[in-house]
């Protein structure tokens, strides 16, 4: 009986068999990372404000610039994310 599986899912794919550019993924990957290390660093500061002594209301305004900022922060690294999304859907198309 012969072992050798011929799945199209387990062949070697060529360079000229893809249908994405080959720069897609490792962009992907550190527009992730980006967005991992400034959501890390905002849950950083919450805890420290929410750790920190004094007055309640300035701690939520403390927060809420801090979730402004996050955002304002994140923008670009979502848009980037959002065209890349539209370069692999136009692959496929």
């Amino acid at each position: 009986m012969s072992t050798d599986v011929q799945h199209p899912r387990f062949q070697e794919i060529s360079s000229t068999d893809r249908v994405y550019s080959p720069d897609i993924l490792p962009r992907l990957q550190s527009l992730l990372a980006d967005l991992a290390d400034i959501d890390f660093a905002c849950e950083k500061s919450l805890k420290a404000i929410e750790r920190g002594l004094g007055d309640e209301s300035l701690k939520r305004r403390r927060i809420a610039q801090l979730w402004r900022d996050r955002q304002e922060r994140r923008a670009p690294y979502v848009a980037a994310l959002e065209e890349l999304q539209e370069q692999v859907k136009a692959c496929f198309d």
